[in-house]
């Protein structure tokens, strides 16, 4: 993959070079490089506290137009980051509708702390974009190192994505209006065995178990023979069937219902978006108000979310001197449906369901008054769950700000500015009974009501000056900020209900309490920071920056951190002995060195606090507070220094090339670490241990034709390596994953590596046979084979080892733009090499010895059943004695290649356009999620893991095939 990176760029350049030149005179090409050069330096990117000319940029800083993504069906901005920039990783953990990404911005660093990057909306910090629809969104850049991040200082150490939103124009008003609608399907289903295979699999199974039962039995006797030696007075009545010992003989006929259940849970599912803008003003007053709905049913039937956002932005030049601005952003957003993610929730309850059922039961087994099939486990029909289980949560958001700017002198302005983020979340939730075989409606139904109220108040005062005299420019800025941070949570859940009509939570019919519990915490932030930015005749740039932090999240010992950063720029294309070099038009060599910090843990976790406790008096209990956490007087902040060296490259006018090569290293790492039992505690929030990553990230951009048919490429590919550098005083290993026994944080290896024994096959009777192989104790013949890795010749807890870790070698975005008069099609590509998934929902539907009361993974049809039929060689006997151990079995190559987005779009002529009395029509065709290829049989999608790599059934993406329309007026 490397190789094939590297030919494409000589690839893209050379024909940008062969059939991209224009004839020009020796002037006229001087003239150009020149004009270009200019073009360069003039781009403005967004950066902390401020914006700065491309050419002067000195740290690495990513950026996302808003044309990029225009054309596509996203429902969240951080949508719009996947593939675009090298050094931040993308992941879709969950297709649950409305539900953000994972973001990471050059790797993972911390183990207990946040590794997200901080979301900044319009200067306003947030806890995430989903306040602001995509369609308001003018550009995203992302903050990639120390020098770019430090003026956030405590919270800068994973990176900062800037959204900068579309702002009113002068001119009169202007009208925008855009429109799509899709259909989405399910990207693949899961490989479950079918009615068929799930019956062979099952006989087999029964088989064995009655023939062991007593002399004489065979897999050949009927249901009556069987039913008679359990002494059954009535052999057709299958309800009293000793199922462990007994085939049904409807088996393979119409008799019973056979049942996909992947293809009745999982449905077609329509998207859809409106969006409506206005946007003018004049020399004095600017103005935006948009409005947007985003509509989402889920592929799960009975889920779904939608979204109503609205958007009023005014800029006023009050005098000469004098300037103001407000905004508001409120939305309101519902999602719906019962929990399908996660262990024993609904994806994995539905794919573990008995693909047979009663005729007149189907979809609604053990369901209702419906009895379970009697060859089926105790689970209830999910279609039945889902359709009849009430989970709504309902979130108002309000992101609103306010400034006020005053210039002092020409060279000299002061703002200040304040902004508040208001949330409030109300989760209802009502289960209703769904056994009434041994229940009436109500007697176990449990209803639940969450509310959270979250507020976020931000003040901020900025002196910015910027001078520039003869071929000196000097640009400095010095602020001080005060942040405040508070939520409530009330949580009550009521069970047993006089009947299910009502479903809501009403605490005064509920038989009983199961909990109810109010908790609220808080946490301030106060900030001074300062930075200067110089450059001399454009052609050398330096940076300095510092900013002083006080967070109430730390200890009384530590509450302050301070956070350097410089940073240092060349633009060489500039300097005489290559100015009139006419193919060079950019050539810019920069080096950037800082520190940041992370405070991204709970509040108070720093301080003793007290719990609930009961003390006793006079024989009676009461109640009481005891002490429940240690303090720590001195935690601090997680600290990461961070070197970025960057090359900028641009040949022909039609060829830009960015290298970044960057180390990164995390000390202090905030950790909840165990305490010796005499403390009278088991853990305490320490500043232990550190981890580095280093990296490489390469960004190209190439014209590779211009004129009336145009072809551009955007490409790049962003390399990692993780490693734990040390873990306390000792360096004892920290076990994690599921049960803390598949992941292992350790010295030397990559943050949560995996930690497993190693399947390398199927036990032969020959190997049980032979004293040299080495065995689990009790192993039977069809038995996994594991790797005797201590060499010891026996297989057990000391077999266990590292077996690669969960970040992959390298991810990737290309993108292939081609446009002919009118047309335009966009194709995107992105992906990844290397790095594992670990498939506990593959796991949990693919043990050995799990019985026949559940369904199972599709590669069971080849599963060993003799030494003269050993199946595929890796999946065991049914009834075997290793499914409780935890292997590679599970164990999948997380690389992929998926064509993400191919939209094709069709603007109309001008002169069609103006009869219409509008100013532009646009429609296009857009197919999101349109394929993948990898490696992952285990669970639907390889990103959908968990940070430390592991997936226990995540909802499954959607492909999405849609068709939309933009027009202005």
């Amino acid at each position: 993959m490397k190789k094939s990176i590297v030919t494409l760029g000589i690839l893209l350049s050379t024909t940008a070079f062969i059939f991209g030149q224009e004839k020009q005179t020796t002037g006229t090409a001087k003239d150009s490089a020149k004009t270009n050069k200019t073009k360069d330096i003039e781009e403005v990117v967004v950066i902390a506290y401020g914006t700065q000319k491309k050419g002067e940029v000195t740290g690495s800083v990513g950026r996302v137009n808003a044309e990029t993504f225009k054309d596509r069906p996203i429902a969240r901005v951080d949508q719009a980051l996947t593939g675009q920039i090298a050094g931040v990783k993308t992941r879709s953990t969950t297709g649950k509708p409305g539900e953000p990404l994972e973001i990471r911005v050059r790797g993972s660093a911390s183990i207990s702390a946040s590794n997200s990057p901080l979301y900044v909306v319009d200067g306003m910090v947030v806890d995430d974009m989903a306040n602001v629809s995509p369609d308001d969104v003018q550009s995203i850049e992302v903050l990639k190192d120390a020098a770019s991040t430090a003026m956030y200082g405590s919270r800068g150490s994973n990176g900062i994505v800037i959204v900068t939103t579309k702002k009113g124009a002068s001119g009169k008003p202007a009208f925008s209006f855009s429109q799509y609608y899709g259909v989405q399907t399910i990207e693949k289903k899961l490989d479950i065995m079918t009615s068929s295979e799930w019956i062979d699999y099952a006989t087999e199974a029964i088989n064995k178990k009655w023939e062991a039962l007593a002399p004489g039995n065979s897999a050949s006797d009927n249901y009556a023979v069987r039913a008679n030696y359990f002494n059954l007075a009535n052999t057709t009545d299958y309800n009293l069937a000793n199922i462990n010992y007994m085939i049904d003989p409807r088996w393979g006929t119409n008799q019973v219902a056979n049942i996909d259940w992947q293809d009745v849970f999982y449905r077609p599912a329509s998207v859809q978006s409106y969006q409506l803008s206005a946007r003018g003003g004049n020399k004095n007053v600017k103005y935006l108000i948009s409005g947007a709905y985003f509509d989402q049913e889920g592929l799960a039937i009975n889920t779904g979310f939608k979204r109503f956002n609205l958007s009023a932005v005014i800029d006023l030049n009050i005098s000469d001197k004098w300037k103001a601005g407000i905004s508001f952003r409120p939305s309101y957003s519902k999602s719906y449906g019962a929990t399908v993610d996660g262990k024993d929730n609904l994806a994995h309850k539905m794919l573990s369901m008995v693909p047979v059922a009663e005729l007149g039961a189907g979809l609604y087994t053990n369901f209702w008054k419906n009895t379970r099939y009697r060859w089926a486990g105790s689970t209830q029909s999910p279609i039945g769950v889902m359709e009849n289980t009430t989970n709504n949560t309902n979130e108002f958001r309000l992101l609103s700000s306010l400034y006020v700017s005053y210039d002092i002198l020409p060279d000299l302005n002061i703002k200040i500015s304040g902004g508040a983020t208001n949330n409030f979340n109300l989760n209802n939730g009502y289960t209703p009974t769904f056994d009434l075989i041994t229940n009436t409606p109500g007697q176990v139904s449990i209803a639940s009501r969450r509310t959270v109220n979250y507020n976020r108040y931000l003040g901020e005062a900025l002196l910015n000056y910027k001078k520039t005299f003869g071929d000196h420019s000097i640009a400095a800025i010095a602020g001080y900020s005060a942040e405040n941070y508070r939520t409530t949570t009330q949580y009550n859940r009521n069970k047993g209900f006089p009947n299910d009509d009502l479903k809501t939570f009403n605490f005064t019919q509920s038989a009983s309490v199961l909990n109810s519990e109010y908790t609220a915490s808080e946490w301030m932030l106060i900030s001074m920071f300062g930075r200067v930015n110089y450059d001399y005749k454009k052609k050398y740039m330096l940076l300095a920056s510092i900013r002083r932090d006080g967070s109430s999240r730390f200890g009384w010992d530590n509450l302050w951190g301070i956070f350097p950063a410089f940073g240092a720029g060349w633009k060489v294309d500039k300097e005489d002995f290559l100015k009139d070099v006419s193919w060079l038009n950019n050539l810019k060599l920069r080096y950037s060195w800082g520190e940041n910090g992370n405070n991204s843990i709970g509040d108070y976790r720093a301080f003793g606090t007290l719990g609930g406790g009961n003390y006793s008096f006079g024989g009676s209990l009461s109640n009481g507070l005891i002490p429940n956490t240690i303090e720590n007087r001195n935690l601090t902040w997680e600290k990461t220094q961070s070197s970025d060296f960057g090359l900028e490259l641009g040949l022909f006018n039609r060829i830009d090339f960015t290298a970044d090569y960057y180390i990164k290293k995390t000390k202090d790492l905030l950790l909840e670490q165990p305490v010796a039992a005499v403390t009278g505690y088991t853990t305490m929030w320490s500043n232990v241990g550190s981890v580095q990553n280093k990296g490489l990230e390469l960004e190209l951009n190439t014209k590779n034709l211009i004129g009336e048919f145009r072809w551009n490429t955007s490409a790049n590919i962003a390399f990692n390596k993780n490693k734990v550098l040390q873990l306390g005083s000792d360096n004892t290993p920290i076990y994690t994953g599921f049960s803390n026994s598949t992941n292992i944080i350790q010295v030397g290896q990559e943050l949560n590596a995996f930690y497993l024994y190693e399947a390398i096959g199927v036990l032969s009777t020959a190997d049980i046979n032979n004293p040299n192989v080495a065995k689990t104790s009790g192993a039977i013949a069809g038995d996994v084979k594991y790797k005797d890795f201590n060499g010891d010749g026996v297989i057990n807890e000391d077999d266990r080892h590292i077996i690669g870790g969960p970040t992959p070698d390298y991810y990737w975005g290309f993108t292939n733009t081609f446009s002919y008069k009118n047309f335009d099609l966009s194709v995107f590509f992105q992906g990844q090499k290397g790095g594992y998934s670990y498939a506990l929902l593959g796991r949990a539907i693919d043990r050995t010895g799990m019985g026949t009361t559940t369904n199972v993974m599709g590669n069971w049809a080849n599963r060993w059943r003799s030494d003269a039929d050993p199946g595929d060689g890796k999946t065991p006997r049914l009834d075997g004695t290793t499914g409780s151990l935890l292997d590679t079995r599970w164990l999948y190559d997380a690389t992929y290649i998926q064509l993400k987005n191919v939209t094709l779009g069709y603007n109309f002529p001008k002169d069609l356009v103006n009869r219409l009395k509008i100013s532009s029509l646009r429609v296009y065709v857009s197919l999101e999620n349109v394929w993948r290829k990898d490696h992952y049989y285990g669970g639907y999608n390889p990103e959908s893991v968990q940070s430390d790599g592991t997936d226990y059934g995540a909802y499954p993406n959607a492909k999405v095939y849609m068709m939309g329309l933009n027009f202005n007026f």
